[in-house]
């Protein structure tokens, strides 16, 4: 099934607008750590709100536009950079360490629970993009 990219663009817009004020959100805290001379960093799981931002843009309101790839790319980058904002907010509890109330928060770059929340991520983007690829 192939949905109308002028159907999308709404959803894709929104979805859009709320990755850019969460990043901006998460930036700004950074730079309040970073105010206060703590190390700042970009977690691995903003990196996951990030590439589902760059797939929004570049595979639903760009390739459409540009005429690249096709009437299917549209619903399927969509669904691609739905799947990975999905992973969002459950890659940055990990980073926080909020899945095991009973331990403190590591204070790592890329802590075990943030790893296993990326690794389940990037199986589910790859079993994804093999489907989409061979539908």
């Amino acid at each position: 099934m192939t949905i109308d990219v002028a159907s999308l663009w709404p959803a894709a817009g929104v979805l859009a607008g709320l990755q850019v004020t969460a990043v901006t959100l998460r930036i700004n805290r950074e730079i309040t750590v970073g105010g206060q001379g703590d190390v700042t960093w970009l977690p691995v799981a903003d990196v996951l709100n990030l590439l589902s931002l760059v797939v929004i843009m570049l595979g639903v309101f760009i390739s459409p536009v540009l005429g690249i790839g096709g009437a299917a790319v549209p619903s399927k980058a969509f669904g691609l950079a739905v799947l990975l904002l999905v992973g969002y907010p459950f890659a940055l509890a990990g980073h926080y360490d909020m899945f095991n109330p009973r331990t403190s928060r590591t204070m790592t770059y890329f802590p075990r629970q943030e790893q296993v929340v990326v690794s389940a991520v990037v199986v589910a983007v790859v079993v994804y993009v093999v489907l989409a690829i061979i539908r």
